[in-house]
């Protein structure tokens, strides 16, 4: 008998909530790091030691915008503990200096980026064998799942979000199951279209 254990969603869904707050976006992020010259206002701290964010000093969740006017650098540390010290007078930096710590800014965005998709793709893969296991399932006649099952679910674990990745696939191996779809590439199409169609629901409710 095939155990199925459901996966946990938090750990590769990475779809952003109606909710979240909107990015600042990367020119007026850079803007404001250049102002406060690639410098944590509360510790000092510069890249690549750390990555810096944009800190709104007054909270959007109390009301504050992202006009620069309310926007303020600040690493990732500092940011999290909302620090309460403060650089005092700054020294203003040549654009040679500027230069570099964008630069280097933008090598520490890059790596912690590195790092958080090698650890989605590795979460992928590890619900991929349980996705399978629960078509088998549902499929019930005990065949290997199609060849191109993997990559499909592959591709939509990484635009979607889990659960409507997993309420698809029961769906469309029950109807392989019951005769109404075959094994090619038009189920793997019909997959596809069902994950989408899922997905909408699940952004309306």
């Amino acid at each position: 008998m095939v155990e199925f254990t459901t996966p946990t969603p938090s750990l590769i869904n990475q779809q952003p909530s109606k909710k979240s707050r909107k990015s600042t976006g990367k020119r007026l992020r850079f803007e404001i790091f250049k102002r406060d010259g690639f410098t944590c206002q509360y510790c000092g701290a510069q890249p690549p030691d750390v990555v810096l964010v944009v800190d709104h000093i007054h909270p959007v969740a109390a009301g504050g915008t992202s006009d620069p006017l309310n926007l303020i650098t600040a690493c990732e540390t500092c940011n999290q503990g909302k620090s309460d010290k403060t650089l005092g007078d700054r020294i203003v930096r040549p654009d040679a200096d500027l230069m570099y710590l964008e630069t280097q800014q933008e090598v520490a965005e890059l790596a912690r980026y590195r790092v958080s998709l090698r650890n989605r793709m590795d979460a992928v893969d590890a619900i991929l064998g349980e996705f399978r296991d629960l078509w088998i399932l549902h499929e019930n006649k005990g065949y290997e799942p199609p060849r191109w099952l993997d990559d499909v679910l592959r591709q939509l674990l990484m635009e979607y979000d889990p659960e409507s990745v997993q309420r698809a696939l029961t769906n469309v191996a029950q109807k392989v199951a019951g005769g109404y779809l075959g094994y090619g590439q038009d189920t793997a199409r019909y997959l596809r279209a069902v994950v989408r169609n899922m997905a909408a629901e699940g952004d309306d409710s």
